[in-house]
């Protein structure tokens, strides 16, 4: 099995998000926790289940979705090492967000010109 460790970030998203969880319901922040020690057991046995990120041009990155939750990770050969926690609603941080593009105007003018 391989080591499988959390980032600083990636801990304190786990620590908020049940926080904000428990608040609200506690079985939603069990379920939560849960599939997340299970994601990260299943790491240890199997660190190429995720798929890889084409979009990084790190050798190793993959992601993996945890319920509604995606995961990014790299590996190395040897540690599995989680980067970055997010919800899938969430912007992804890899994209490019695109600030000028105005959706009322620039949607209807798109769709006239197909």
């Amino acid at each position: 099995m391989h080591k499988v460790k959390l980032s600083g970030n990636a801990r304190k998203f786990i620590q908020r998000e049940a926080k904000y969880l428990r608040e609200r319901n506690q079985a939603a922040a069990e379920t939560f926790l849960n599939r997340f020690r299970n994601a990260k057991h299943n790491l240890a046995k199997f660190p190429r289940m995720g798929r890889e990120k084409e979009s990084l041009p790190v050798e190793g990155s993959m992601r993996l979705v945890v319920g509604d939750y995606i995961m990014d990770y790299d590996f190395d050969g040897d540690v599995v090492a989680i980067t970055s926690i997010r919800h899938g609603r969430q912007q992804d941080p890899d994209l490019a967000k695109d600030d000028d593009f105005n959706f009322e105007n620039d949607a209807s003018s798109a769709s006239k010109k197909q």
